[in-house]
């Protein structure tokens, strides 16, 4: 460009004049810098999203594998099955065993007594007894007995009548504690 037409409008050599402003290649040089670290931190998250949503694929493929294998027929029964063992132990364990309070009754009797009747009531907590004996003092000694064992919390004597035979007869009414009377422990 120098030479034109033969006519030489600039000198020949020139000068360049750069002007610099402190900071100003840095502002864009953080820019730019933050904006790949925004990209590659989004296509990080990206691809971690990705293969996230992978892995939820392929639990749930294993999940329908399992659903498929399943036998619900079985595990109904398998839970109606220990929903009855649940019910059966508790019955088991509030079970009323009168084998038990009758041995107690049985190991507490003195020799020389003879039962007529024996009948329990439950609901009372009590059992009635009609019993001859020889005299009052073994009938003393049962009433003791009674009273010995633990289980029992009340022995009321109803009454005591003289038979043609010498022997007495007697009623008594036994209250006991069925938790230790009648539970197995």
């Amino acid at each position: 460009m120098a030479d034109k037409g033969g006519l030489q409008l600039l000198p020949e050599n020139r000068k360049r004049i750069d002007v610099k402003i402190p900071g100003e290649n840095r502002l864009i040089q953080l820019g730019a810098g933050l904006i790949v670290l925004v990209l590659v931190i989004a296509g990080g998250l990206w691809l971690y999203s990705n293969s996230l949503a992978n892995q939820i694929a392929s639990d749930d493929q294993q999940l329908a594998a399992l659903e498929a294998q399943r036998d619900k027929t079985a595990e109904q029964n398998l839970i109606t099955l220990s929903k009855q063992v649940g019910i059966t132990s508790q019955i088991l364990k509030n079970h009323i065993y009168w084998s038990i309070g009758l041995s107690k009754i049985e190991s507490a009797l003195q020799n020389n007594i003879q039962f007529k009747s024996l009948s329990a009531v439950l609901s009372e907590d009590s059992l009635h007894i009609r019993a001859l004996s020889d005299n009052y003092t073994t009938i003393a000694k049962q009433l003791a007995a009674f009273v010995a064992d633990d289980s029992i919390t009340d022995v009321t004597l109803d009454g005591v009548s003289s038979l043609t035979s010498g022997k007495l007869d007697f009623n008594a009414s036994v209250k006991f504690d069925p938790a230790k009377f009648l539970m197995n422990q």
